[in-house]
């Protein structure tokens, strides 16, 4: 396991577990921490801090522009002839 791995792990426990624990103490009732689990577990199931993932999107999007302008050069040389 690399220390991005667990980097990206100890911010999805902080995501997850700070806002719970803060409702717990502040109210003192399992009504408000439960929903509050729930929702910071989707947030943290969505931030991914990998460079792995952000390379991938650049290459992408690099892809849908070379798509994007083959794409305009046969419109052009469709209505030229």
């Amino acid at each position: 396991m690399d220390v991005m791995s667990l980097k990206n792990a100890a911010i999805k426990a902080a995501i997850v577990l700070l806002p719970s624990c803060a409702a717990a103490f502040l109210t003192e009732k399992m009504v408000y921490v439960v929903p509050m689990l729930a929702a910071s577990s989707f947030f943290a199931g969505t931030v991914d801090l990998s460079e792995k993932t952000n390379r991938r999107r650049v290459d992408e999007d690099e892809a849908d522009d070379s798509e994007a302008e083959i794409a305009a050069e046969t419109v052009d040389v469709a209505e030229a002839g």
